[in-house]
């Protein structure tokens, strides 16, 4: 993979992808402090000029690192959900998918919430912040409405609150394992929500 990485020309999103995975390392191991552009370029291997070449600026990068994580963690879940036409299964599946993610690889979870907390005290922070659950609610909407009506499925409770309130505990399950890893806890917490969102559904 090395070779290959280094024989021929990377494209402009491979250099993107490359500098936010640099980015995340970078931040891993020094905070968001030390993310500099100069050191995610160094990271990344490339000379600083490329980082302007592929973001406009540090606060570009930001925002396509929130990008690609909830497109790939509402990929994720979604796909587990539609594995199943029930809602215990459904659901229990989707948070289990999302937590499996986490598990997987929590030093960049903990660098992603780091990122999420210190940009909320910037002045473009907030707007930052509810345009992320802006979309995490309406992808998360959006695959319980095809969901729901390819299996007949109704809910007592507005389907935007129902999202909503999905989305609450996905965060809160993962956020909490990320404090204190343990995994029965977290699986209870899995059941328990698989439980209330269940006395939403009507069939």
């Amino acid at each position: 993979m090395a070779a290959e990485k280094t024989s021929r020309r990377r494209s402009a999103q491979e250099r993107r992808d490359d500098l936010m995975d640099a980015a995340i390392v970078v931040m891993s191991r020094g905070g968001v402090a030390a993310a500099t552009t100069r050191a995610i370029a160094e990271e990344a291997g490339v000379p600083q000029g490329v980082f302007h070449y592929c973001f406009r600026s540090k606060d570009d990068l930001v925002t396509a690192l929130f990008e690609r994580e909830i497109a790939r963690s509402t990929d994720r879940t979604g796909s587990a959900l539609s594995t199943f036409p029930d809602v215990r299964r459904g659901v229990a599946a989707a948070l289990e998918a999302q937590l499996a993610l986490v598990r997987a690889d929590p030093e960049y979870y903990l660098a992603m919430a780091e990122l999420s907390l210190t940009i909320a005290r910037t002045p473009a922070g907030p707007a930052l912040a509810v345009w992320e659950q802006e979309q995490y609610r309406t992808r998360a909407q959006a695959g319980l409405e095809a969901w729901s009506a390819e299996h007949g499925l109704t809910w007592s409770a507005p389907l935007e609150h129902v999202a909503s309130f999905l989305v609450a505990l996905g965060a809160g399950v993962t956020s909490t394992w990320l404090s204190d890893r343990d995994d029965a806890r977290a699986e209870s917490a899995v059941a328990v929500a698989t439980q209330t969102l269940d006395a939403l559904a009507q069939r």
